[in-house]
């Protein structure tokens, strides 16, 4: 007997391999379609409509959304190291704010 491996066990490293790159492929097809339908609001009323019409794939479409929400507030906001990376009416409202702050009980 050789301690080879058959080739049905040899194959199975590959079979994981292709599982996982294409769940990456249609997780990304996923996102980008969910993309498109929310750039256009005509499209999303028209979809959501049609989907809650079935109550199975309501509650797995309620908890995705769910899901993605709640990592879409997880993710930190982007920091500003620098005055000079704003705007100019950002900028204005920044000075506006800090005035308020240091005057505290004028309107």
């Amino acid at each position: 007997m050789s301690s080879d491996p058959s080739p049905a066990q040899a194959r199975v490293p590959y079979r994981r391999a292709f599982a996982g790159m294409a769940r990456r492929v249609l997780k990304a097809g996923a996102l980008r379609m969910v993309g498109f339908v929310l750039a256009r609001p005509g499209l999303d009323g028209f979809l959501r409509r049609q989907i809650y019409r079935f109550p199975g794939i309501a509650g797995r479409v309620r908890a995705a959304l769910a899901r993605s929400r709640r990592a879409t507030w997880q993710t930190l906001p982007v920091v500003l190291t620098d005055e000079a990376d704003l705007t100019d009416s950002a900028r204005e409202v920044l000075h506006d704010l800090r005035r308020a702050l240091d005057h505290p009980g004028k309107p």
